[in-house]
């Protein structure tokens, strides 16, 4: 009882304390993919609770395979119940976070629990469990998991996080419970189905359940029985959960695959990229457990990559490095099992994010669920080494040092975050050949300048005109450059319009520049006016370098219809849009309301039912319900009658 009681405590102090710590940040603002995801997705701001509603949610995303609908369905709610403002959106991941530091205590524990059954008998329960706290407060407090919890959208990994804890603990449950001669083997079959069902609909990360868990069976259960002979039903089990599943996803997901390696939006090819990776992740290594308040950022855009084995020759060393820690994981399985898990989880970790898939090469949030088995090796290390009577006070002291670390210097990096102009500022100065850092900083400044005569504007030009001049940078500067003066009255320079030109003319449009011509089209619609010659001149630039991009297609026939009025145009732009991107529902929505618009009724009616097989779950039941009577009530007016009023088509382009 005296055991359990000071566990309690010290469980609950270490998760007040991360709390405490992350609360300063609910007051920073929003960030990067938060904007297209979550800011300007309409489908987040739900009328009702309505399945109709909520399915539309849901479903808004569009990023990954699945669009994530859980976790999109966690911001509708938000937003439904505390409004649009990040600060709830923020509250809400902090709760997330602490809620996830019980479940990976949970995970501790079993896992040593299992450790010391196998391994270790004459480890003390008093010491196990609190290893497991240590493990579990450290890591409530790890200064890079600040990304997974105070940038919004990372909820996404968070709670994707959530359910493959739950499903690790399941398993380890479970498995606990067959080594007693108890039925536990529907426990695995429920972690997998139900935990590991919900986490992929969180984020595609979820899928990475069946490896963590065969990571632990390997190193700490042998798939064997409580005879010690072979469970051969437990083969069977990862041919179905893991196996099967991966070998079908791989295939499912190839030609995407090979198609971004073909057409990549990336500055850097799929072989540079796996040579960059290994690099990477020895970095994630170093800032997770030894982390550095100059080097941990949300910007890591202007990480240099690999062009060959020796270039730069950090490339061969970090490859041999990544070799080296997976032959001491296989060396070390019998004699330091929790060493080779703490290194299979991390670097397992990693599998979806530093491999074959077109991603960025550097996020902090990657690390969130494989850095607990860096902290579960130092930590069994310095804890459980045997003789643990050894320099005990030493050991101790260590630990609750390196907490103490990271708690000062999570502390610092919540300040920096919770101060929106801070957090700009700081970021530019620390990554000053990031195209995003430097970008947020003058879009922080344009942002505040609402007249000619601001004494920020200075300050927000030069900002974004040196954002425009970094390496690799999106049109996104020049963008706010001609967005903030069209709206003072300031003169447009024409270099800027260049700027634009030459960048769109020379590589594959990136997410950025095809946000930056959204917003360029948005607010010539309301206040801008630009020139249409310059317009059209940077959507040909565009066009001529992604004829086959239906985001950039889509904003084009935004702007022929709203500002150049071109219907026939517009009608056929809308229609390659959709020839490009067919599962897309909000390219043949615009086009239903074009069709309505210029009283092409059969056309309408036939491209309502089309939409059917595109709604999956009903979610689009309202939009087609919508789309009928706006139908019905255009088809009832006379011929020569003002048609009704057509709204802006909506472009999820923004979205990456």
């Amino acid at each position: 009882m005296r055991l359990r009681l000071t566990l309690t405590a010290g469980l609950t102090v270490a998760i007040l304390a991360s709390i405490l710590i992350y609360w300063p940040g609910v007051h920073g603002g929003f960030l990067l993919d938060d904007y297209a995801n979550i800011v300007q997705n309409t489908a987040l701001k739900p009328h009702s609770l309505s399945l109709a509603d909520l399915m539309a949610a849901a479903f808004s995303s569009g990023s990954g395979p699945l669009d994530r609908p859980i976790s999109m369905l966690s911001f509708a709610l938000n937003e439904y119940f505390f409004g649009p403002l990040p600060y709830s959106m923020k509250v809400t991941n902090i709760f997330i976070h602490a809620v996830n530091g019980l479940l990976l205590y949970a995970v501790a524990a079993l896992i040593l629990t299992a450790y010391r059954r196998r391994f270790r008998p004459d480890l003390s329960q008093r010491l196990i469990l609190g290893t497991a706290l240590a493990i579990a407060a450290a890591w409530l407090l790890l200064p890079i998991n600040l990304t997974a919890v105070l940038y919004i959208v990372q909820r996404m990994t968070s709670l994707s996080g959530t359910f493959v804890l739950a499903g690790v603990a399941l398993y380890l449950w479970g498995r606990l419970r067959m080594l007693d001669g108890k039925a536990g083997f529907w426990l695995l079959w429920l972690a997998m189905i139900v935990c590991g069902g919900l986490g992929v609909l969180a984020k595609e990360i979820g899928a990475l359940l069946p490896v963590y868990t065969v990571v632990v069976e390997w190193t700490l259960f042998s798939f064997t029985r409580a005879s010690g002979e072979r469970d051969r039903r437990l083969y069977l089990y990862y041919l179905i959960v893991l196996a099967l599943p991966g070998i079908l996803g791989l295939l499912w997901l190839w030609p995407s695959i090979q198609a971004s390696a073909v057409h990549s939006i990336r500055p850097f090819t799929l072989t540079e990229r796996l040579l960059t990776e290994p690099r990477v992740v020895l970095l994630y290594i170093a800032w997770s457990l030894a982390p550095n308040l100059g080097t941990l950022s949300l910007y890591h855009d202007d990480f240099p990559f690999s062009t060959g084995l020796f270039s730069p020759p950090t490339t061969f060393s970090a490859i041999l490095g990544i070799i080296a820690l997976i032959a001491l994981a296989i060396w070390q399985r019998r004699q330091r099992p929790l060493l080779s898990l703490g290194i299979l989880w991390f670097l397992c970790g990693q599998l979806m994010t530093a491999t074959i898939f077109n991603l960025e090469l550097v996020f902090e949030h990657r690390n969130y669920l494989p850095d607990f088995g860096l902290l579960l090796a130092v930590f069994g290390l310095a804890l459980l080494e045997p003789p643990v009577e050894r320099l005990r006070f030493a050991r101790r002291i260590l630990v609750i040092g390196l907490i103490t670390l990271y708690a000062g210097i999570l502390g610092l990096r919540v300040h920096q975050w919770a101060n929106p102009i801070r957090f700009a500022i700081m970021s530019a100065t620390e990554h000053p050949n990031s195209p995003r850092a430097t970008y947020d900083l003058g879009r922080t400044y344009a942002n505040l300048v609402t007249e000619s005569d601001s004494s920020l504007l200075p300050d927000a030009i030069k900002s974004l005109e040196k954002a425009a001049a970094v390496p690799n940078a999106s049109i996104l500067p020049e963008s706010a450059l001609l967005i903030l003066n069209a709206k003072i009255g300031k003169p447009l320079l024409a270099q800027w319009w260049r700027s634009i030109d030459r960048k769109l003319s020379s590589r594959p449009a990136t997410p950025q520049d095809i946000s930056a011509l959204n917003a360029m089209v948005r607010c010539d619609l309301k206040e801008c006016h630009f020139n249409n010659n310059k317009m059209i001149g940077a959507f040909r630039a565009a066009l001529n370098k992604n004829p086959r991009n239906a985001n950039i297609v889509t904003i084009y026939s935004n702007y022929t219809l709203n500002v150049l009025h071109n219907y026939a145009l517009t009608q056929k732009t809308m229609h390659v849009a959709i020839d490009l991107a067919p599962k897309q529902p909000q390219y043949r929505i615009n086009l239903i309301k074009l069709q309505i618009f210029l009283r092409q009724f059969d056309a309408a009616r036939q491209s309502i039912e089309d939409m059917n097989v595109l709604n999956r779950f009903g979610h689009l039941d309202t939009v087609i319900a919508t789309l009928k009577k706006r139908l019905s009530e255009a088809e009832k007016t006379r011929p020569n009658s003002p048609p009704p009023s057509l709204k802006v088509p909506k472009n999820p382009a923004s979205k990456h």
